[in-house]
């Protein structure tokens, strides 16, 4: 393993879900996902068609950390159901930013994201790994090389607001915070990859504890 800042690369990957031998994921694992998705659906009201339930990310890769994300994608068409896509999109994006907030979700100890995602839009993942079929969409390839960013003086700046934003009881303005973050995860991975600037940044303020500050106030 090499440690660079609080990027990490393995050889193998993450063993807490996945066989390092054959890849797959440990049917436990896989089982608590398809647990989730189907309490997810129940829980949005909103009628959807899942085309497949996909893990991207660090954990679907070889940079993952012991604070890495489950991030869980569901693939839905959203043809099927008689909405504008758009504000579709917009209605999943609420439910499903509800329902990460409302359910502190974890599988072996790691948190699980969820996000909802047309099947017709694409995602940049060195690794995409579909649960339904239990195999690789895309397998991913070893971590030589990625580019490096400081972001001190952004981090320091979140640092501050986030400090000022757990004091108070002002829960809109924490939600917008939480939604600021992952809309900057989100962004920087469709346009720069895994290794994005802003990606980074969301991963430097959720290992420092600052996400979970933010979500633990609105428990409050």
């Amino acid at each position: 393993m090499r440690l660079v800042e609080d990027i990490q690369i393995h050889e193998t990957l993450n063993p807490k879900i996945y066989n390092v031998t054959t890849k797959q994921l440990l049917p436990d694992v896989r089982s608590k996902i398809i647990d989730i998705v189907n309490h997810f659906e129940d829980y949005i009201e909103v009628p959807i068609e899942i085309v497949d339930v996909q893990i991207v990310g660090s954990n679907a890769s070889y940079n993952y950390t012991d604070k890495s994300d489950i991030d869980v994608h569901i693939i839905a068409n959203y043809d099927v159901v008689n909405k504008e896509t758009e504000l579709l999109q917009q209605l999943y994006n609420a439910k499903r930013e509800q329902y990460n907030r409302k359910f502190d979700i974890e599988i072996r100890g790691l948190q699980v994201e969820m996000y909802v995602q047309d099947i017709k839009s694409g995602i940049t993942s060195n690794g995409i790994y579909s649960v339904c079929d239990n195999s690789w969409v895309k397998e991913p390839k070893p971590i030589k090389n990625f580019k490096q960013h400081d972001n001190s003086k952004e981090l320091d700046k979140w640092r501050k607001h986030i400090a000022v934003l757990v004091k108070n009881d002002d829960e809109r303005s924490i939600i917008d915070a939480i939604d600021t973050l992952y809309l900057i995860r989100h962004n920087s991975i469709a346009v720069d990859g895994e290794y994005g600037a802003g990606n980074h940044l969301f991963k430097e303020i959720r290992n420092l504890g600052l996400l979970d500050a933010l979500k633990k106030r609105l428990e409050k």
